[in-house]
């Protein structure tokens, strides 16, 4: 009778251990598409979406910031409101525009900030770069989801996306060891309405090489 329980007991064990190798092999990092944080594919997945500041230069002046709708301006002496994108088609660098204050404008990275005068905003738009680095030819049709491998506790997690900001700031606060990877396929749609599709890492990489400086941007 000992004998048995002691058989019994040796097998739970030994079955338990090679469950736990198999979990180790199933999530081993190695096995899939990772994405250093350190690649080019990395830095250009950043530039898709970064927040593109550009569209509002007639009435801003500064490319690394947009000011949020919507807002209040004076276009050559009359007061209008900015609802949307589609309004500044109608404004000029001839026209004569100036802001109603306070505004709250975005940067880059989706931070915000109040901007209470135009003293304020010009020495912001002064600190932007005369380029920036942002993609906006080419854009990722969403959802799209990422596989997390966490190296401490071996355990992956799947993270679903569903727009620019939440890819910026996931990948923005991503801790050095930890590894990623984009479950594909996906889907990238280009400025000409085009959809065209990646089914790995290389697949991703080449499509916004060719297509991420294929239109005239805002800059």
């Amino acid at each position: 009778m000992m004998f048995v329980r002691y058989m019994l007991l040796w097998s739970i064990c030994f079955l338990i251990a090679s469950c736990q190798e198999e979990e180790r092999e199933f999530i081993n990092p190695d096995t899939v598409d990772t994405i250093p944080q350190t690649s080019l594919l990395s830095t250009l997945l950043k530039n898709v979406v970064t927040h593109d500041g550009s569209f509002d230069d007639r009435v801003d002046g500064g490319n690394c910031y947009s000011i949020n709708l919507p807002y209040d301006i004076v276009l050559n002496g009359h007061q209008y409101r900015i609802d949307s994108p589609e309004d500044y088609t109608q404004i000029s660098y001839k026209d004569k525009v100036s802001i109603v204050f306070p505004i709250t404008i975005t940067f880059y990275n989706y931070k915000e900030q109040l901007v209470d005068d135009q003293k304020t905003l010009d020495r912001i738009a002064t600190n932007c770069s005369t380029t920036d680095d942002d993609i906006e030819c080419v854009d990722f049709v969403y959802p799209m989801s990422f596989s997390v491998f966490y190296p401490a506790t071996n355990t992956f997690e799947t993270v679903e996306i569903l727009h620019d900001q939440q890819v910026y700031t996931f990948m923005d606060v991503l801790e050095e060891d930890v590894a990623i990877a984009i479950q594909y396929p996906i889907a990238l749609q280009l400025h000409t309405g085009v959809q065209t599709k990646a089914a790995h890492n290389t697949d991703l990489l080449n499509g916004i090489l060719k297509h991420g400086m294929s239109c005239d941007e805002n800059d």
